[in-house]
């Protein structure tokens, strides 16, 4: 099938990579649209940094005709929605000059729960057109965001962030997913939601029992310890076919009387250890600390890098590695 994701508003390079991972042949990238190929579109309700996922359906010029036949398309109660993208033609004017070529075909307007929704996305003069397959609910997001966890701390990544790390891992259904810098949960908490068997730990007792509480409310899987990172391998005593972490920038930031830098090494020298060979690691760190050459020097590939503000002047680099 040929989907049309509407992405937007989070990051410029992310949300396409993370619809890769997820299987689908990009053909069209036109700014927050992402048009590609898929088979078995319902793997994009994972997706983190997205908005819609629709039946690609074609575009056209706005004084063009439609590129599909209504009636193959519209089933039952009908509604018709329009989102303005950078369009420079007349808003207005194009929604009524669509609706007019619909509405032969319409038995049936429910604005409130339709049967069919069609979208078209106005963009740079060009109309994209596509049926709703997916809509993501930002109020469901808002629920999981750290400031409204029971256990709840400013060192987590949002839901939406860590759905999107746990997406650039490419792990699939039944892997093993684990957060060895757990905290509060985040990433496992999704990676649990998202029907992964999701593990994390923690070396502080207090994280540990915070990241319980938060699984335990949102009804996610509770597979956590407490275990220092330098003894990945012999508390979990298995492997991961993916590694998605977000280790601490402040806190619990030294390791035996060292530095970040030595975390960091330590780190990936571990979880290569408990890392299935076909397994990728997805791993965030401050820019300042510029962990390429640890990468470089360490048993681990670059696949892809991204950079990104946290917040005030602290700046993230993301990095997608595998095994080498």
């Amino acid at each position: 099938m040929k989907v049309l994701v509407l992405t937007g508003g989070f990051h410029p390079e992310m949300p396409r990579e993370e619809i890769k991972s997820l299987g689908v042949k990009i053909e069209i990238k036109e700014g927050s649209i992402v048009v590609g190929e898929v088979s078995g579109w319902e793997r994009l309700k994972k997706l983190g940094y997205s908005h819609l996922v629709l039946e690609y359906l074609g575009k056209f010029q706005a004084e063009e005709d439609l590129p599909f036949d209504p009636e193959e398309h519209i089933k039952g109660s009908f509604a018709a929605r329009f989102k303005k993208i950078d369009f420079s033609d007349n808003f207005d004017k194009v929604k009524n000059r669509i609706l007019e070529r619909l509405n032969p075909h319409i038995e049936e307007v429910d604005l409130d729960s339709p049967d069919t929704v069609l979208y078209f996305l106005l963009k740079d003069e060009q109309v994209y057109c596509g049926k709703l397959l997916h809509e993501f609910d930002a109020s469901e997001f808002r629920k999981r965001e750290p400031e409204f966890r029971p256990f709840s701390r400013p060192v987590s990544l949002p839901p939406r962030e860590a759905r999107c790390w746990i997406n650039l891992s490419g792990i699939t259904e039944g892997e093993r997913l684990l957060d060895p810098f757990c905290g509060p949960g985040g990433i496992v908490m999704e990676g649990s939601l998202m029907g992964y068997k999701a593990y994390g730990s923690d070396s502080e007792g207090e994280m540990v029992s915070g990241c319980r509480i938060n699984l335990n409310y949102y009804n996610a899987d509770d597979q956590i310890r407490k275990c220092d990172v330098q003894n990945l391998g012999e508390i979990w005593n298995r492997k991961f076919d993916a590694v998605v972490t977000d280790p601490p920038y402040g806190r619990s930031s030294r390791i035996r009387g060292g530095k970040l830098e030595d975390l960091y090494k330590k780190a990936l020298d571990e979880i290569h250890g408990v890392l299935s060979p076909q397994g990728r690691l997805v791993i965030g760190a401050p820019e300042r600390l510029n962990i390429e050459d640890l990468v470089e020097n360490s048993r681990f590939k670059k696949r892809k890098k991204f950079k990104e503000r946290v917040h005030g002047d602290l700046s993230r680099e993301v990095f997608v590695l595998e095994k080498t």
